[in-house]
């Protein structure tokens, strides 16, 4: 009885021995590569990103210039209406005072616009710059990576 007793917690002892052994299927240099692969994989995430950014804010710098085009031809047109009305009351014809006052504040207004939308479009256009300036520095600490990733698509 006594050497079955012994055998049964001679068993249990190997059991709980077995039970608390560990065996790691990824070793410390593995660990530390796949790491490295995760930092490089959110770099480039994050060079991407900056990428849809910058195409954005390029669609942004598309349409203010269409806009800005569009005030420049309304500025263009109503200078030249303020002076054919000059021109009008040089050759000889009646003065309309009140007419050719409101062209002339409507004329500054336009120009007053168009160069307001001009700073807007600069200031855009400094963004995208930025942006692209922020794009190369992350793709230039991204070279300085060790793990090389080859993305391969099937």
């Amino acid at each position: 009885m006594k050497k079955l007793i012994f055998a049964c917690m001679l068993i249990a002892g190997s059991i709980s021995a077995m039970a608390q052994t560990y065996s790691p299927k990824v070793s410390k240099d593995s660990l530390s590569t796949l790491s490295e692969k995760v930092d490089v994989l959110k770099q480039h995430m994050k060079v991407l990103e900056l990428k849809i950014k910058e195409a954005e804010e390029e669609t942004n710098v598309e349409k203010m210039r269409l806009k800005l085009l569009e005030i420049k031809g309304n500025a263009k047109e109503s200078a030249d209406k303020a002076s054919r009305n000059i021109d009008k009351t040089d050759a000889g014809s009646s003065v309309d005072l009140k007419n050719m006052a409101k062209l002339s504040k409507k004329a500054k207004s336009d120009a007053d616009e168009s160069q307001k939308a001009l700073s807007r479009y600069n200031k855009q256009i400094s963004k995208v710059e930025d942006i692209r300036t922020q794009i190369q520095g992350a793709e230039r600490k991204l070279g300085y990576k060790k793990p090389q990733l080859v993305y391969d698509y099937k």
